[in-house]
């Protein structure tokens, strides 16, 4: 998805309307941004880091801008449409300017801004629709009136220049307000991706050692052909039966959606990459919502052909993503997801990569909390894995919740995989033998005995985004579909989660992720010189009741407080006095007793040490704002692995605290190659 920043301002007010060959308040004009992450559903608070990237140079956007002018009529629209293109955004911007010919500027006078008569149109707004495709010089065509709400849209199906077909639309600005040109928030466009983008990324392995396609150590001789079929034979791809890609319907530019017609097709994925130094060749192909990837994890979803060596990927690695991640129906694509998966083609066969989860972000939707002000008090007194990722401490146990032993030290290599060559070799001895088993790292990380149960101790302190992890981390095994069942010694089913992974040939994937809570705040007030702005130079927020020390059980996961009802600093982050950033035990924020609840202290200090406010914020329940497709969230505790980030502006009479989710919503499969 990407947001489009919509900048429409203007120098003056209704006592231009009577002034000849003045245009009311200027053009109306526009700034573009690109949000980084194409998948997001979340519009960008003021304070968070930018997300953005500079949409290509050239790439031109259709806009209609529609109002009310009750001197022309008092109920039809307005309506005028224009074009202009992206300049190239200037080094370190991640915006771009746009370039208007004279005959296609807009100006709010086209609108009746200055008309004295048009007061109660022109406190109405504006309603802007936009649609373009980032990197084209021309945008899509938009016949007529009719087509801003139903517009065919065919995707490419052979491969070539597949992202033409990427078409992005905007419809969040349905009451533009002059009175509210030159605030950002309210003129702020918000471009989504209304369509599903399937990424295939190809690695050349063992084996492929002649080629010059690529960036990468092993290449390919000639640029694979990657197929989206569900075919089981080279034969069976002409097939009509084995189509499956949704390529054919309608986009909605006003309502922000596009419909299938259910037309399916055999669809080559294009070439967008061979570049990078990590993957040889990154292929992508654009397709409608709703398109089935696989409804079985055996159903081939793609054919890979690769120097006339011939691999069917089946769709068992990306349903075990899309469960994980939530919010699918039937393994069916949603509209801005990328689901990307990740092959490493060797000549004798496959590699299985394992990932750290990143942080999973929560922001607060903006909410006005209750606040104590003492005007004077007292009198004197991340996400990766990245290089840093290259071995782990592995533990294992014949009971889940104790007796676990640190009896292998194994590297990970550049690709990911595991490399037991250097450490202890383990083997089941013998086949009705279970066992559990914990990934730890870093390697230091001490294990005690506490109550019985083996632990992590864990305690708060700063986030710090430079080191990897910026705590540690901890993996389990992960199962999907029946996987998790075996036979015991009685040849009796047994659940493998709690009773122990019985021994097999093939891979343990142990699924990392970070075991505490990250908590972001971020301070703003009113501009300098309002009435109710605080200076911000020197505060310091604090946790109180809250928990800063805690175990981590190594038999689920599970975080315990061991210190609980303490008043605790945040750290600045980067030096900053008004942005706080640390992890923290994992804890429930909402106790029984509701006046022992965890909340933030601010306080901001006037002069002296002794001269100072205090404001108070409840951090529950947090209140999440929707983002598109529905993500769970808690309400009422800081899990392990979630970063929550609390905008709170600070003025002399309340606190307004900002909430959003944020998901990055990218649904990455490990690898998975079958001849």
């Amino acid at each position: 998805m990407t947001l489009l920043a919509a900048g429409l301002w203007s120098c003056s007010g209704d006592e231009l309307w009577d002034q000849p060959g003045t245009k009311a308040d200027g053009a109306i004009s526009f700034n573009v941004g690109v949000e980084s992450s194409p998948a997001q559903r979340a519009v960008t608070r003021a304070g968070a880091s930018d997300p953005y990237y500079a949409m290509q140079a050239g790439t031109q956007v259709r806009l209609r801008v529609d109002g009310i002018w009750k001197r022309k009529s008092a109920t039809v629209p307005v309506s005028q449409k224009t074009t202009c293109k992206t300049l190239a955004a200037q080094s370190g911007s991640q915006v771009n300017e746009l370039s208007f010919q004279d005959s296609e500027m807009l100006y709010w006078d086209d609108y009746g801004t200055g008309d004295p008569d048009n007061a109660d149109s022109r406190a109405a707004g504006l309603s802007i629709l936009g649609v373009a495709v980032d990197g084209k010089d021309a945008a899509p065509a938009v016949a007529d009136d009719a087509a801003w709400e139903s517009l065919d849209w065919n995707l490419v199906t052979d491969g070539t220049d597949v992202l033409s077909g990427d078409i992005i639309v905007s419809n969040n600005l349905t009451a533009y307000k002059f009175a509210e040109r030159n605030y950002d928030e309210s003129r702020k466009m918000v471009f989504i991706h209304p369509l599903s983008k399937i990424t295939v990324n190809l690695k050349a392995g063992e084996g492929f050692t002649s080629g010059t396609v690529g960036a990468t150590t092993f290449k390919f001789e000639n640029d694979p052909t990657v197929t989206l079929t569900n075919a089981t034979t080279l034969a069976a791809i002409a097939d009509p039966d084995n189509d499956y890609a949704l390529t054919k319907g309608t986009v909605s530019i006003k309502n922000a959606n596009a419909q299938s017609d259910g037309s399916k097709a055999t669809l080559i994925a294009g070439t967008t990459s061979t570049t990078d130094e990590t993957i040889t060749v990154i292929k992508q192909a654009v397709v409608y919502p709703g398109t089935q990837l696989g409804a079985t994890d055996d159903d081939v979803i793609a054919v890979v052909n690769a120097d006339d060596n011939i691999y069917y990927i089946r769709a068992k690695e990306i349903h075990d993503a899309i469960t994980a991640k939530g919010g699918h129906t039937d393994f069916k694509t949603l509209a801005g997801y990328n689901y990307i998966i990740n092959i490493t083609v060797n000549k004798t066969g496959i590699r299985i990569t394992a990932t750290v989860t990143s942080w999973t972000s929560v922001d607060s939707e903006e909410v006005h909390p209750v606040i104590n002000v003492n005007t004077h008090v007292g009198d004197d007194g991340g996400d990766k894995p990245s290089s840093e990722f290259n071995r782990f401490a592995f533990w294992r146990s014949e009971s889940i919740g104790s007796d676990y032993q640190h009896e292998a030290t194994p590297a990970v290599g550049i690709d990911g995989t595991t490399d037991w060559s250097a450490t202890t070799t383990l083997y089941w001895t013998h086949h009705n033998q279970h066992y559990h088993f914990r990934g730890i790292f870093p390697v230091g990380t001490v294990v005690k005995t506490s109550g019985g149960r083996q632990v992590v101790e864990v305690a708060n302190g700063p986030y710090d985004a430079a080191t990897f992890p910026s705590n540690f981390v901890m993996g389990m095994p992960e199962f999907s579909g029946d996987d998790y069942m075996c036979d015991n010694e009685d040849h009796a089913h047994v659940d493998m989660r709690t009773a122990g992974i019985c021994a097999r040939t093939s891979a343990i994937n142990l699924n990392f992720r970070y075991m505490m809570s990250r908590v972001e705040v971020k301070l703003t007030s009113s501009e300098p010189g309002a009435k109710d702005y605080v200076d911000l130079k020197d505060c310091m927020v604090e946790l109180v009741n809250a928990g800063t020390d805690g175990n981590v059980l190594l038999s689920d996961r599970s975080a315990l407080v061991t210190l609980d009802d303490q008043t605790y600093k945040l750290n600045g982050a980067s030096g900053s006095q008004v942005h706080y950033d640390d992890v923290i035990v994992p804890q429930t924020l909402v106790n029984t007793d509701s006046s022992n609840k965890v909340r933030f202290k601010i306080t901001v200090y006037t002069g002296t040490i002794t001269d100072y406010d205090v404001y108070y914020a409840d951090v529950a329940p947090i209140k999440v704002k929707a983002s598109g497709a529905s993500v769970s969230a808690p309400v009422d505790a800081w899990e392990s692995g979630v970063h929550y980030v609390y905008n709170l502006k600070i003025t002399k009479t309340e606190i307004k605290a900002t909430a959003s989710l944020t998901d990055w919503k990218t649904v990455e499969a490990s690898e998975d190659v079958w001849f």
